[in-house]
C-alpha cells in the first residue's frame, strides 16, 4: 500500500512538472510559425506592432510572387532574405 502511494505521488509530480515545462515553451497553438514570426521580429529590431505590420506586408508580397505556400515557408523566406541582405 505504501509503495503504491509513493508511485502515485511520483507520477503526479512528473505530470505537474511536464505541464509547467510545456507552458514555458510558449503557446502550443502557434507552433513553428509562431516561433519563426518571433525570430523575424527580433531580426527586424522594431517594436512588435511595427514588426508584425512589416512581416504581414512581406508575406502578402511573397504570396503574390509564390502562391500556395505555407505560412511557415513565407516566414522562413523572410528570415532567409533578411539574413542574406546583412
Amino acid at each position: 500500500m505504501d509503495m503504491t502511494l509513493v508511485i502515485v505521488v511520483v507520477i503526479v509530480i512528473f505530470a505537474v512538472l511536464y505541464y509547467l515545462r510545456s507552458k514555458q515553451a510558449g503557446p502550443s497553438k502557434r507552433g513553428k510559425p509562431g516561433s519563426l514570426r518571433q525570430q523575424a521580429r527580433r531580426q527586424l529590431k522594431l517594436p512588435p506592432d511595427q514588426a508584425d505590420q512589416t512581416i504581414d506586408r512581406q508575406i502578402e508580397r511573397l504570396k503574390e510572387r509564390y502562391p500556395d505556400r505555407s505560412e511557415e515557408w513565407y516566414l522562413e523566406k523572410i528570415i532567409y532574405d533578411f539574413e542574406r541582405d546583412r
